[in-house]
């Protein structure tokens, strides 16, 4: 099943010991973890309101019963989730949210494109067919289940390892076989793939009857259309064109895809010279942008820095911190939530070591110098690849960024696309400049590529 938060605690921390419960990275899913965490401020603070232009599409799909489908783009932590929940729970909208992880639900190690379709159909019949959306009296409901069976026992039953025994009759489908089995993958023998593929379009004919079934019976209990989200694919960690590959297999399914559907990537699949191939040519594309601490001229973005204070401070008490050690965190995540609360959790950790119930500077500067020790690793390659830019390459890219000299900087090419996929470059405030994570400038100071001192790092040396 897709992740739930895991966020235990929707207060305000009172102690050290209560601040790993309320920073945790995990996105806001509910309308009562939206209502403690969330603050206004951040989405102000990203310039262009992108995400009420969403809001907007989802309305006018829904007022002319149409369906809306897109792409949510975003770096992994910058918060796509969180924004993408507020939009969808909206009470005018009327939608249910079904999410799918192709992270957890899914063998990145095996995944085929058709697995995606395969979960989304699976879910989707479960999810309709639970008491909280329909009964069993539902008449429609027992033929749209007996169709699915009826597929899927006779054309991918060796894909989804289960035999004719397994399926029942009635109501019943193996529903915690197939996902396992889904979640498990396995190897395919020579041309088995192949006829796999020859399913397909008739998978995918199969999935818009059920979705036109499903909207229909969840319409007459709850008064609600369903919204597939399909999420995660900035965290599998695949190669490039293994994912491409996926997209472009998913390419006319999602152009025939007869319900709204919101799928979230990851911003440098957006930069890939591939990208206008993978894209349906109905899919809108709506990019939540990175939150700069700093401005394009590298002077702290005091209305930044306040947002994210705010943002903190829902989350635990100021007095829990030493003067300076919340701003010091600021700036070296860069802007990035999940870093700003890795930095916060890891300098609460040293602190507690050492005995205290405020987190000080030393344990901030702990806390930072283990980040951008994992920043500078992320700078190498430890696979041999040819298209892998040289560390020269990235280096030289990231100070002409820096400098803000030359206006073809930022131009996509395949070194940008290396650093915007690791984070070193960020895509700024909604009017898409763009700009160095302040532990790449610490970076390129150690290495004599900046002059030491210069603006724009993570403070490194503060005290």
């Amino acid at each position: 099943m897709a992740p739930t938060s895991k966020i235990t605690l929707l207060k305000q921390a009172a102690n050290l010991r209560e601040v790993g419960q309320t920073l945790d990275s995990a996105p806001l899913l509910s309308p009562e973890e939206i209502a403690a965490f969330y603050r206004q401020e951040v989405q102000q603070v990203r310039g262009e309101d992108r995400i009420s232009r969403l809001s907007l599409g989802l309305q006018d799909a829904i007022s002319t019963h149409s369906a809306f489908k897109g792409f949510v783009l975003g770096h992994p932590g910058v918060g796509k989730t969180t924004e993408l929940m507020r939009v969808v729970n909206s009470p005018s909208l009327n939608l249910e949210p079904l999410r799918i992880s192709v992270l957890s639900e899914l063998n990145p190690g095996a995944l085929r494109y058709y697995d995606i379709l395969l979960l989304i159909l699976i879910r989707l019949v479960k999810e309709t067919s639970s008491p909280a959306i329909s009964d069993f009296a539902d008449n429609n409901l027992e033929a749209l289940i007996a169709r699915v069976r009826a597929h899927l026992s006779t054309k991918w039953t060796k894909h989804l390892q289960t035999s004719q025994t397994d399926w029942g009759a009635g109501f019943d489908l193996p529903f915690l076989k197939l996902f396992g089995n889904l979640r498990q993958g396995r190897n395919r023998e020579v041309g088995e793939q192949e006829y796999e593929l020859s399913f397909v379009s008739e998978l995918t004919e199969l999935i818009n009857d059920v979705l036109e079934s499903c909207n229909d019976i969840l319409y007459r209990h709850k008064g609600k259309q369903w919204i597939v989200l399909v999420e995660d694919f900035d965290k599998l960690n695949l190669p490039t064109q293994i994912l491409l590959d996926v997209f472009q297999g998913l390419r006319p399914s999602l152009q025939s895809f007869r319900a709204n559907l919101i799928i979230t990537i990851p911003l440098w699949l957006y930069y890939s010279d591939q990208f206008q191939g993978i894209q349906p040519y109905d899919f809108k594309c709506c990019v939540v942008p990175d939150i700069s601490v700093y401005t394009s001229t590298h002077a702290v973005d005091r209305a930044t820095v306040d947002a994210l204070t705010a943002v903190v401070e829902a989350r635990m008490s100021l007095g829990l911190m030493a003067p300076g050690v919340l701003e010091r965190c600021i700036l070296a995540s860069g802007g990035f939530l999940r870093d700003l609360f890795s930095l916060l959790v890891d300098a609460t950790m040293f602190a507690r070591i050492r005995g205290l119930d405020q987190i000080e500077m030393v344990d901030a500067n702990k806390a930072v110098l283990d980040m951008k020790n994992n920043y500078k690793q992320r700078l190498g390659s430890t696979l041999p690849n040819p298209n892998e830019p040289s560390l020269d390459e990235k280096l030289k890219l990231l100070v002409t960024i820096y400098e803000r000299q030359n206006a073809t900087a930022d131009i996509a090419n395949a070194t940008l696309y290396n650093l915007l996929r690791q984070r070193f470059v960020l895509q700024c405030n909604g009017v898409s400049w763009m700009g160095v994570h302040p532990l790449a400038v610490d970076l390129l100071m150690d290495f004599g590529r900046l002059p030491q001192g210069s603006p724009g790092g993570s403070h490194l040396n503060a005290n």
